[in-house]
């Protein structure tokens, strides 16, 4: 004899499946605006607010005047989420000097972005979306409960200027720099030096002095080597002039005759 099973735990199976085959595939859910899928270029930026990692409310449309990176990742302390983090964080100084604000965003709480906040010192705001507003608003499909990997560059007016779908967390962070300065009419910030990097041959890691930055500048002006501070062809560093102006020294003593 066969056995049949229930109807309705097979109508309860398939509503399962339903379900998670609903979760892996909603990559192109309706927007506010009424668009669907990531927000395109051209399109102005959401006017959306949320809590970063210390608890300050950050609103988007405050930022209107600069560039704006927002980035979407999917999960504080995961390998590919720490190394985007930390890219961003190694550059936010150039950022600032290209007057490039930096937004992470997830769905994590706010305890878990001060943790991780925290533990790779970073800078800049990560913020609260627990409730998915921005990731809605922007079009950002969620996976399991987790934002894709989707980096969004906005111009000073607050319009999308780029969009970056697929990210290389190693080298997103100097891409996106490179576009932003762009866009803000900034010159592209100098990366610092590696620590133990090379130095000039003959500097001894100081700035090459004058004599060897204008070559032949010593012949044209006599005594200028010896007019030099002391230790300054030992790559000692000058003290800088203060505005102080110093008493003349007294004059050495006269031997006395005999």
């Amino acid at each position: 004899m066969k056995r049949r099973f229930p109807t309705a735990l097979v109508f309860v199976v398939v509503a399962v499946v339903f379900a998670f085959v609903s979760l892996l595939g909603c990559g192109a859910a309706e927007r506010p605006d009424g668009g669907q899928g990531l927000l395109p270029a051209g399109a102005p930026a959401p006017d959306v607010f949320a809590a970063d990692q210390h608890g300050a409310i950050q609103r988007l449309s405050d930022q209107r005047g600069r560039a704006v990176v927002v980035y979407f990742y999917p999960k504080d302390g995961t390998p590919g989420c720490t190394e985007e983090a930390c890219a961003f964080r190694d550059a936010w100084d150039r950022f600032k000097q290209a007057n490039v604000q930096v937004f992470g965003v997830s769905s994590d709480t706010r305890e878990s972005h001060e943790a991780f906040a925290t533990e790779h010192k970073l800078p800049f705001p990560i913020l609260v979306d627990t409730d998915h507003t921005w990731a809605t608003a922007f079009g950002v499909p969620m996976r399991l409960g987790t934002m894709a990997r989707v980096t969004f560059l906005i111009d000073p007016d607050g319009k999308i200027a780029k969009v970056y779908p697929d990210v290389d967390p190693g080298v997103h962070a100097e891409d996106v720099l490179k576009d932003a300065a762009q866009l803000t009419g900034a010159a592209l910030p100098v990366a610092p030096a590696a620590p133990g990097s090379a130095a000039p041959a003959g500097s001894d890691g100081a700035a090459p002095d004058a004599a060897s930055a204008a070559p032949g500048a010593a012949s044209a002006a006599p005594g200028a080597a010896s007019a030099a501070p002391a230790g300054a062809a030992t790559g000692t560093p000058v003290p800088v002039a203060t505005g102080v102006i110093l008493p003349p020294a007294a004059p050495a003593p006269t031997p006395a005759k005999r």
